[in-house]
């Protein structure tokens, strides 16, 4: 199903309880790196109008790659879990930018089109939602 970006974002925003907004804001007493931290930020208090439609369907795929993948690879920081897929879902079907810092997969923009050398295509890959090409289509 297809909904505004405008309604999507207040359905992640409504995810985000008061005594979390407050840890976010004070940035203590939750586990999230500054990256997430700064993207939850956002998701939280943007003002920016983000035109277009989100795919739920498409969504809850992603929630339920990124809860296996974070389930084996996180198994250990279950609390690190809902912030990291809170910020791929804004990041994927809101904002449409990159899922990972540049820093962390160099990815590049060129033109309105953002390239990532790392890239994965296969099943299970959270990459499948990414705005990111693989880098060798910049080619």
């Amino acid at each position: 199903m297809k909904i505004s970006k405008k309604d999507y974002l207040e359905k992640l925003r409504s995810r985000v309880t008061e005594q979390e907004r407050r840890s976010l804001e004070s940035g203590e007493g939750l586990l999230i790196n500054e990256y997430n931290l700064a993207t939850m930020k956002r998701l939280l208090y943007t003002q920016e109008v983000f035109e277009g439609t989100a795919d739920t369907l498409s969504s809850e795929s992603l929630e339920k790659t990124l809860e296996a993948y974070l389930n084996e690879y996180m198994a250990d920081q279950p609390a690190g879990h809902k912030w990291i897929i809170l910020c791929c879902l804004f990041l994927s079907q809101v904002a449409g930018e990159p899922m990972h810092p540049q820093p962390w997969t160099k990815w590049e923009k060129l033109g309105g089109t953002y390239f990532c050398g790392a890239r994965e295509e296969g099943e299970g890959s959270v990459c499948l939602w990414c705005v990111c090409r693989p880098l060798k289509e910049k080619l």
